[in-house]
């Protein structure tokens, strides 16, 4: 209880005193809401806590109310209709409808609520705060810079429980690997905070920071952080932040951005990690999910079964869908696992015709990167929400995407921003 009201409190007088701020510490309410949980002498890392209404709940959504009318306290606050703001309504209209015809209309439509107040506000309150603000660049690197130190904290919470405790992975002798997160919090929402470190923590290095000492801080962190990613064994962050990362070279490779120094510390940087990592690390227990042994790739083949059944739910419902919680009835998995899937399984033909405007759309923000690939920010947030989009395709459902629709609302803040200033 007292662990809960110094959250609830600190959060709120965050979100007055640094929205910037106030929102990582929103998007990272799950894993902060579960230190409490934390135990030295019994460590539970596969335990998941129940959902905490008040933490969970009511102070996210009075959290993002504070930062999105902080964003609007300015002499003329602006906000500009996109084809996400559009897209997302459209999304929330089906939502209703669907709920409607739901053959379980009461978790439909509380779903629906969850869509509303906890999912898509990220893209919304994101956009405003960061249209508004006076200096863009200035306050999205202060955001990004506590993007990276809480994810640092994250990391050695949960580094500390394991060494300290000497903890072992109970079903370790059936090839079950560990999977470093912080007592009652999945591993992927964990791996995405610390996956996020990472990109901010580069993207500073490259772009803002300028001293050789504050390079050199950043380094350590975001190896730190890429340690700790691999121990979460977490196959999808991993591999969306190594796709991010290759869309970012193949963006920069005809623009070189680091200098020859910054260059020599970088590739310093990653051998000694790389020789680290082989000395002194099982690499076994940091790539175990990847070895393609029978726990492994079951895995893979569920997201292959969820692939055929929502298919083969979308011919039998083309017209109506059947609404966003029904899919365990017409199938023994509990959710589709994919965002596309999940509309075209959620809405029928609408859902299809929605994510294929949503599609063209993505294209269209590539090309547009493309073309400005000598404006950082636009690569940047880019890859950040190619980083979290990447994630959908194998996690999570419609309204539990907050990383997708706060790394929506910064790039389509920054787009906003930059079409005002041409004019």
């Amino acid at each position: 209880m007292v662990f809960s009201v110094i959250v609830f409190i600190g959060i709120v007088l965050t979100c007055f005193k640094s929205p910037h701020k106030g929102l990582i510490l929103l998007l990272n309410i799950n894993i902060i809401r579960n230190l409490q949980f934390i135990s030295i002498q019994n460590p539970c890392l596969k335990c998941i806590s129940d959902q905490d209404i008040i933490l969970g709940g009511v102070l996210q959504v009075l959290g993002l109310i504070i930062v999105f009318f902080k964003g609007t306290l300015t002499k003329t606050p602006k906000y500009k209709l996109d084809f996400i703001d559009i897209f997302l309504g459209l999304t929330f209209l089906l939502l209703i409808i669907s709920s409607g015809i739901s053959e379980s209309p009461n978790e439909a439509f509380l779903y629906t609520a969850r869509y509303l107040l906890l999912g898509i506000p990220y893209f919304f309150v994101t956009k405003t705060l960061l249209m508004n603000s006076k200096d863009f660049n200035e306050n999205l690197t202060k955001m990004l810079l506590f993007a990276v130190n809480i994810s640092v904290v994250f990391g050695i919470i949960a580094a500390l429980v394991v060494i300290i405790s000497g903890y072992e992975e109970p079903y370790a002798k059936y090839g079950v690997v560990m999977r470093l997160t912080i007592q009652g919090v999945h591993p992927i929402p964990f791996a995405q905070s610390i996956g996020f470190g990472i990109l901010s923590a580069l993207y500073l290095i490259v772009n803002k920071i300028k001293s050789k000492k504050s390079i050199l801080k950043l380094l350590f962190k975001a190896a730190f952080l890429l340690i700790i990613l691999l121990f979460t064994n977490t196959r999808g962050v991993l591999v969306s932040l190594v796709f991010s990362l290759i869309a970012a070279g193949g963006f920069y490779l005809k623009k070189p951005k680091i200098n020859k120094k910054t260059t020599t510390i970088i590739l310093t940087t990653i051998l000694s990690l790389s020789v680290v990592l082989i000395l002194f690390v099982d690499i076994k227990s940091i790539f175990g999910r990847f070895y393609f042994d029978q726990l492994a790739f079951q895995s893979i083949l569920l997201r292959f079964d969820s692939l055929f059944e929502s298919l083969r739910i979308f011919e039998q419902n083309l017209y109506t869908g059947i609404g966003p919680t029904a899919f365990p009835i017409y199938s023994a998995l509990p959710y589709p696992h994919n965002f596309i899937l999940e509309y075209i399984v959620f809405f029928g033909i609408w859902g299809a015709i929605l994510i294929l405007l949503f599609t063209i759309f993505l294209l269209e923000l590539y090309i547009l990167t493309s073309k400005n690939k000598k404006d950082n920010f636009y690569v940047f947030l880019f890859i950040t929400f190619l980083f979290y989009f990447l994630e959908t395709q194998v996690s999570f459902t419609l309204w539990t995407h907050k990383g997708v629709y706060f790394s929506l609302g910064l790039l389509m803040a920054y787009y906003a921003i930059d079409k005002r200033s041409v004019k």
